[in-house]
């Protein structure tokens, strides 16, 4: 049960990451439009699940 909750604990902050990394992005670049902020979201979710 425990090493369930290190790895959930773990995908928690993966998640994290990815969010202030998308977040820094559209705050950094001015012509990123929404549709492209998810679309880099959704592989990088994707490449997250895989590993």
């Amino acid at each position: 049960m425990n090493v369930k909750a290190q790895c959930n604990s773990s995908k928690q902050a993966d998640f994290s990451k990815l969010l202030k990394k998308a977040y820094e992005k559209g705050l950094n670049e001015s012509e990123l439009t929404l549709d492209k902020i998810i679309e880099d979201l959704k592989a990088d979710l994707k490449n997250m699940m895989i590993n």
